[in-house]
């Protein structure tokens, strides 16, 4: 192995988010990434147990045990329940690991913590950059409206939309965005709650929407994804990213450096 070389496997690779960080490693030109193994339910085997990887076809396996020595860091965009299963593999065969799943219990996101003080995870709710420059841009607006005092006479609203096989709700973005409005009023000491709506229908990949409702006038803040490809750049860049890192939890915004 070349001491710059990323090794990666993918958990979940029939999957939504498996297919197209897939479909862009087989576009991108870079030879120090190389995809080394890939993951799948064993059910899902029965229709398609390979996967093609550049010009070579990869086997698909349902054991993760099976590619242990082939890789060094895992994406992971699965349920909650498998996630928890690979992260304990990745702490003790000292693997790192990029984790898109959301919908985590707290006591799930306890064992993550856990696990960070041993092994390098990059844990995001969404690796788009659209996202996480809302998020940022959501942070300094709601700390004009707490210097303002503006929190008493506001109503704020998250409306998120997905595909109707989307299980979690609200989203993990959605809770994201709360959590970032939260954080801010926490700050200084405001206690108001944000309401969160969410759609289920269709194939809607992934829509957004933040509704500052004030006496008079709103201000509204709109995130939409037409595809699932900016998730999946987002995740390899995760992945290169979290490469020279030994241990640690850390965001997408770590990653990009907002």
């Amino acid at each position: 192995m070349k001491n710059n070389q990323i090794r990666l496997a993918i958990t979940g690779i029939n999957g939504r988010m498996g297919k197209n960080i897939l479909k862009i490693l087989n576009k991108k030109k870079t030879n120090n990434i190389l995809l080394n193994g890939v993951i799948e339910h064993k059910d899902s085997l029965k229709k398609n147990n390979k996967i093609l990887y550049k010009s070579n076809f990869l086997d698909i396996k349902s054991n993760i045990i099976d590619i242990i020595d082939k890789f060094d860091i895992l994406i992971d965009f699965t349920n909650p329940c498998s996630t928890i299963k690979y992260i304990n593999i990745c702490k003790k065969y000292k693997k790192k690991i990029i984790i898109g799943t959301t919908g985590f219990t707290e006591q799930q996101k306890l064992i993550i913590k856990e696990m960070s003080k041993n092994i390098a995870i990059i844990l995001s709710s969404n690796f788009s950059l659209g996202i996480n420059i809302l998020l940022k841009i959501l942070e300094n607006i709601t700390e004009i409206l707490c210097k303002n005092q503006q929190i008493n006479n506001l109503d704020v609203d998250i409306i998120e939309k997905h595909h109707k096989n989307k299980v979690d709700s609200p989203s993990g973005t959605a809770l994201s965005l709360r959590n970032t409005i939260l954080q801010t009023y926490k700050k200084y000491n405001f206690i108001k709650k944000i309401k969160c709506h969410s759609i289920r229908a269709a194939d809607i990949y992934g829509e957004h929407n933040i509704l500052f409702s004030f006496i008079g006038e709103q201000l509204e803040l709109i995130h939409k994804a037409s595809n699932r490809i900016p998730f999946a750049i987002g995740a390899i860049k995760a992945a290169i990213w979290i490469n020279n890192k030994k241990k640690g939890i850390y965001n997408m915004h770590d990653v990009l450096g907002i």
